[in-house]
């Protein structure tokens, strides 16, 4: 059954101090993991979209700082989109443990704007969106281009125009996230600048910032605009344990040509061990992932292999130059690491500590 959800909000509802915000409408919708797909696709939000306005303006970061395991700004304009879940690469995000920052989008000239619309995805918390969003022609008396936190924009030429939160009232909030800003009357307005102030979804760890994935600027008089381009067509292949308990998906769109082996070599050791590992490191309370994803990936440096959540990544290099040594043990490895899954006591217990690192890499290894 897909699972979509959906809100509206009607800025006229919220106290705000502007009547000018009164016909603003945003509009927000999510769809849940198992249903989200690369092609972004809402019931009442706009699909991404390339060669909208925001592809040929200047993206700045006015304040914070980006993580340097994500995307570059460009990934906010590029026209293309994730092809899974977690993909930190393909989508810009704050640097961890910082409380997002601030975005300032140039248009180039004054821009008669018919929608904005903000595109994320992650399974967890990082994937809802919390931000408010201002804009200005930029000639007003006491405009400042780049005011910083702690200083009101609307104190210094910016207009507010949206406050965004698709933070669901229970749960993570995990999928895949659309928001289309507009307005009744036809168009938001005609600005040259807009500055999104971006919070981030939780504190209960240093991982609570968005996974952003495309922010589209729709001008009122521009030609119709194409649709966002996956990056590439996935290449995958899926399989369960033999209880049917555990589910587990290889991606090798990365890699094409390793999919051979990991199908004949790979896939019967996930399947054999996967099941001991559960039964090895129980917790009351607590249940292993049932879905996992093995993917193979061409931009993790000198790394072998990493885990997180439900997803193991594997360094495509690497397992092209060991395959009959140390890749299918690394994958062991690995999966011991997404039944530890440590990282979620800090999300559902504050007082939680960090468990060390000789401990987290220590059991595995054994």
């Amino acid at each position: 059954m897909k699972s979509i959800s959906l809100s509206v909000t009607a800025l006229s509802a919220l106290v705000f101090s502007s009547v000018s915000l009164a016909e603003i409408k945003v509009v927000s919708e999510r769809n849940a993991d198992q249903d989200a797909t690369a092609s972004f696709k809402f019931k009442n939000v706009p699909a991404p979209s390339q060669g909208d306005a925001a592809a040929k303006a200047t993206f700045a970061i006015v304040d914070g700082k980006r993580d340097e395991n994500g995307g570059e700004l460009a990934r906010l304009y590029d026209g293309r989109v994730p092809r899974e879940q977690d993909a930190p690469a393909q989508n810009f995000f704050f640097a961890q443990g910082t409380d997002g920052g601030r975005i300032q989008v140039d248009l180039g000239s004054a821009t008669t704007i018919k929608q904005i619309n903000t595109y994320s995805w992650h399974p967890g918390t990082r994937g809802p969106q919390v931000y408010q969003l201002y804009a200005s022609v930029g000639n007003g008396q006491g405009f400042r281009l780049e005011p910083e936190r702690g200083t009101d924009p609307e104190t210094c030429g910016w207009k507010r125009i949206a406050k965004v939160d698709t933070r669901p009232s229970e749960g993570q909030g995990g999928g895949q996230h659309g928001v289309t800003i507009s307005d009744s009357g036809g168009d938001i307005g005609r600005y040259r600048y807009l500055l999104f102030d971006i919070s981030r979804t939780e504190d209960k760890d240093a991982f609570g910032n968005t996974f952003y994935s495309e922010i589209d600027v729709i001008d009122l008089n521009a030609p119709p605009i194409a649709a966002a381009m996956e990056d590439t067509k996935p290449v995958t292949k899926s399989f369960d344990t033999e209880n049917g308990k555990y589910h587990f998906t290889i991606d090798a769109t990365a890699a094409p040509d390793l999919m051979e082996w990991a199908d004949r070599e790979l896939r019967p050791v996930v399947q054999e061990w996967y099941p001991k590992l559960v039964a090895m490191l129980p917790s009351d309370g607590y249940s292993a992932p049932t879905n996992v994803t093995l993917r193979f990936r061409d931009d993790m440096g000198g790394t072998p292999a990493s885990a997180g959540g439900g997803r193991i990544n594997m360094n495509a290099g690497w397992f092209q130059r060991n395959l009959k040594g140390e890749a299918r043990g690394s994958v062991v490895h690995e999966m011991a690491h997404v039944v530890q899954n440590y990282g979620r006591a800090r999300r559902t217990n504050p007082n939680a500590t960090r468990t060390p690192g000789w401990l987290v890499e220590g059991i595995p290894d054994y």
